[in-house]
């Protein structure tokens, strides 16, 4: 007897890399509600005071930052997803590493209602949360608060130090984490006491930069060692009417009110940088500069990510821009992420598409799916993938989760079958084949059949994954929302039970 198990969608359209994910319509952030065990419902927008249901409107992300082979990204829902290189524990899912790579986004474990974002090239991350307080990861640390920070609206972290913009327009640093074996003797938060109505602030290395509401531009320095306080800000000359800086290898680039960069060098010297490009927003790292222009349009210069510059042609409605060390980020207006340039690690967040792991037209990364069991929210450092077909999860973490089995057989030890085992039924998978064997008890006698899965069992960063049918054939319920991003599991024998 033939079963077919066929891929249940909810949601209008297919699978999420075909759906084009819709946006708020004033591009503002969405704060989620702190429910970190239990299944979302709505998230609330504090700019407009209104709700933003997620059973009718599609998740997507709001914003994005690029850094040494991974990107972190912000989605609606308040929830910070990451995806590339975790060589070093980069990504923050896990104090373990056990994968090196992934283009599938991993969630950040336990860090919600999240406003700002960054990342750097050193491999410290930090995000604000709607509650005004500031949390670091990376390097193998999972998330931890900065203690002293409160009320702060954006963050930047580099290599040396990290600061925080408050909501009040000052100015906060203290030292990065990840250059220090004690943490105790990290620098402690400590205020720039010269700084007010700060608007933006920006980091390269030691030096960082702030911009007044009154267009300046201030500059200081962050000693890297223990104890030692940073530099008095001093004012940048030749800067003025100033709205945001970026600063690169060798310059620094300021954005004035009206649209227009301009280039400051290592002596000084002020001079025009692209003057026919109307300009939203700047973005730079190692050698290159990415250019956001006010109508959507993106352009790159110097030593780019494929090499060529000018307009990205593929790129159009593009609201937010990042800069990685070797791969480039835009977020359009319908909150879908597109990444190109250097893919060995996959942080572009596709695979590559050209040999040598290149990625030479933008890809679109897919929406980071979360998990609900039994209506909690599912957290490891193995996410759900989101295939052409199915949607691949990790097998024993979720098995293990569900209190069912997970194993693996082999003969002379070449794997032969793998085993899901849950009240009774057991599921059988064999290496590359898509059939199945389902044996269960049915009365006094024991059925078996055969079952079709869209794909075969495989194997996706670090861990062995199934397609979401195998839990179905144990008979869970199981539901994949697409626009919501989420996926439920659920035991309706213990639903049931538990209502009685």
């Amino acid at each position: 007897m033939l079963a077919n198990l066929s891929l249940r969608t909810l949601a209008t359209g297919t699978l999420i890399t075909s759906i084009v994910l819709a946006a708020l319509t004033d591009g503002s952030q969405v704060l989620a509600a702190d429910l970190p065990h239990t299944t979302p419902t709505a998230t609330y927008d504090a700019k407009t005071g209104s709700t933003f249901n997620q059973s009718t409107s599609p998740l997507h992300y709001t914003a994005i930052k690029g850094a040494n082979h991974y990107t972190v990204a912000l989605r609606s829902d308040g929830s910070v997803w990451t995806w590339g290189r975790n060589l070093f524990g980069e990504l923050g899912v896990s104090e373990n590493i056990r994968y090196r790579h992934t283009y599938s986004p991993i969630r950040i474990p336990k860090l919600d209602n999240v406003i700002a974002i960054s990342a750097s090239g050193s491999g410290n991350n930090a995000a604000v949360r709607a509650d005004g307080t500031v949390w670091e990861w990376g390097g193998g640390r999972m998330p931890t608060q900065v203690k002293g920070i409160i009320n702060a609206k954006e963050v930047i972290t580099d290599a040396y130090s990290s600061a925080a913009l408050l909501r009040n327009g000052t100015v906060w640093t203290w030292k990065s984490p990840v250059y220090s074996s004690d943490v105790e003797l990290t620098r402690k938060p400590q205020v720039i006491s010269s700084l007010t109505n700060i608007i933006q602030i920006a980091a390269s290395g030691q030096d960082l930069y702030a911009v007044k509401k009154d267009g300046s531009v201030w500059k200081w320095t962050e000693s890297n060692q223990p104890g030692t306080s940073p530099s008095v800000p001093t004012k940048v000359k030749q800067l003025s009417q100033i709205t945001s800086v970026t600063p690169t290898e060798t310059s620094l680039l300021a954005l004035d009110k009206n649209g227009k960069v301009w280039r400051l060098d290592d002596t000084g010297k002020k001079t025009s940088y692209h003057h026919e490009l109307d300009v939203k927003k700047i973005d730079a790292n190692s050698g290159y500069i990415l250019l956001l222009t006010i109508d959507g349009a993106v352009y790159t210069y110097g030593r780019t990510v494929t090499g060529k510059e000018g307009r990205v042609n593929q790129l159009s409605n593009i609201t937010d821009i990042a800069a990685g060390y070797s791969h480039s980020l835009a977020l359009s207006t319908e909150g879908s992420v597109w990444g190109w340039g250097a893919d060995k690690y996959q942080e572009a967040g596709a695979p590559a598409t050209s040999s040598g792991g290149m990625v030479y037209k933008p890809v679109q990364a897919p929406l980071g799916t979360d998990v609900y069991l039994n209506g909690e929210r599912f957290e490891s450092m193995y996410g759900a993938v989101v295939t052409s077909q199915t949607v691949q999860l990790p097998a024993k973490e979720i098995a293990t989760a569900i209190g069912a089995r997970f194993d693996v057989r082999k003969t002379q030890g070449t794997i032969d079958s793998y085993i899901l085992n849950y009240k009774g039924r057991t599921i059988t998978l064999y290496p590359n084949m898509t059939l199945a064997k389902l044996t269960y008890d049915e009365v006094t006698t024991v059925q078996q059949e055969e079952i079709s899965l869209p794909e075969p069992i495989n194997n996706y960063t670090g861990s062995t994954t199934v397609p979401y049918e195998a839990f179905e054939a144990l008979g869970l319920q199981v539901s994949w929302e697409a626009t919501r991003g989420m996926m439920t599991i659920e035991d309706t024998e213990n639903i049931n039970t538990n209502e009685q």
